[in-house]
This record gives structure tokens, C-alpha cells and sequence, in this order.
């Protein structure tokens, strides 16, 4: 890449990754992966997500949302980066966090896990340690991590995934909309607007307030 354009990526990741973050990523992105990076609005369904390339679409593409804090902006682009390396093993043919993309995820914590605070560290440890991954412990990381929020207040980082079914709540930084929770579908939640019945997807990890 150009001097100038390698200077504006990296003020662009350096807006959203923690500051000893952003040169690794860099590599990663561009000189490994030549990827499509896009920072998109806050979704309620989830936190990013990674496309593959294709007839009409010839290039690795993954969006994270803008609205999270860095150390969790970084958590999701590995994440995202590992259903890539593990399409460029495997291709279609394996599931989607199955045990190959598991190993992958894995692996990529083990190697950034220094980028993270200590405490997050002493969790990625334990969670990479076997596989399958352990969900409780990547809730766990997933907390931890919501407490470097701006708007963090010890005791209030209630997670859609700490609610039983049919709870009322509204997502944190989100829209004014009062949810119902109805059925989970694996990390996800379909919920719907309690005033206007419409339907939606939410990720268990989505910080809520309840709603009595």
C-alpha cells in the first residue's frame, strides 16, 4: 500500500482498536489477508460478521460494529478473522464454528492474547486451554470485556444470555424499543417489539436493562 494510504488505514483502525493493536491488525488485513474492513453501525443482531469470496465478489470481506469498545472491537475482528482462515483450509465444507473454526479461534487468541488486559489474558488462557471451547468461559471473557465500556457501572452488565425466556428488556445504546424474549436459536435470541410485534434476532452476548 501507498505511504498515505497505509497512514489512513491505520489512523482509521487506531479509532477503533486498542493502540498496541493496530499494527498487528494491519498485517493481518493487508498484507496476509488483503481484506475488505467495514465498521458498520450497531446491529442487534450481531457484533460482525465475515464473507467469503465468490462469483461477482472476489475478495475476503468482514464488518464489525463501531459501537463497541477496542479491546471487544478486537475480540470480534478475530473472531471474524478465523471463519477466514479456516475457509481458506477448509472451504464450505465444515460448519461454521465447528471444531475447525474452534482450533483456528483458538489459536488466533493464543497468539493476540497479549494484546488484551490482564485479567482478559488469564481467561483466554483458560478458555483456549481444549476444545470444544468452553461457552461459559467465552461469556465470561465477553463480560470482562464489557466492563471497559464508557459507559460501564459496576453491577448493571446484564446480558441477554442472564434472562429467562419471555423476559422484557431493552438493549443498552440501543433504540427505545422494549423487546420480548421468545425462543434461542444457539448464540441468538428471537425476541420481538413488544408495541409493534415485529420480530428480531438478538445475540445472547447484548448487554440489556430489564424491563418490569
Amino acid at each position: 500500500m501507498e505511504d498515505a494510504r497505509v497512514t489512513r488505514y491505520k489512523t482509521v483502525l487506531g479509532r477503533y482498536l486498542p493502540a498496541e493493536a493496530v499494527e498487528p491488525m494491519f498485517q493481518m488485513l493487508t498484507q496476509d489477508n488483503s481484506v475488505k474492513l467495514h465498521v458498520t453501525r450497531e446491529r442487534q443482531s450481531k457484533l460482525g460478521d465475515y464473507r467469503c469470496p465468490q462469483i461477482g465478489h472476489p475478495y475476503h470481506e468482514i464488518s464489525v460494529n463501531g459501537n463497541i469498545n477496542p479491546y471487544f472491537f478486537l475480540l470480534v475482528l478475530l473472531h471474524e478473522l478465523a471463519h477466514l482462515n479456516t475457509w481458506k483450509l477448509h472451504g464450505n465444507r465444515v460448519q461454521p464454528h465447528g471444531r475447525e473454526w474452534q482450533g483456528e479461534y483458538a489459536r488466533m487468541l493464543a497468539a493476540y492474547s497479549g494484546l488484551f488486559p490482564i485479567e482478559v489474558r488469564r481467561l483466554i488462557e483458560r478458555y483456549v486451554r481444549r476444545l470444544p471451547l468452553e461457552r461459559a468461559t467465552g461469556r465470561a471473557i465477553e463480560q470482562q470485556l464489557r466492563r471497559y465500556d464508557v459507559d460501564y457501572v459496576p453491577g448493571e452488565d446484564l446480558t441477554l444470555d442472564d434472562l429467562p425466556l419471555g423476559s422484557m428488556f431493552r438493549l443498552k445504546n440501543g433504540r427505545d424499543i422494549v423487546f420480548r424474549s421468545l425462543e434461542k436459536r444457539r448464540t441468538r435470541y428471537r425476541c420481538v417489539d413488544v408495541a409493534t410485534n415485529t420480530p428480531y434476532l438478538v445475540a445472547g452476548s447484548a448487554p440489556v436493562c430489564v424491563v418490569r
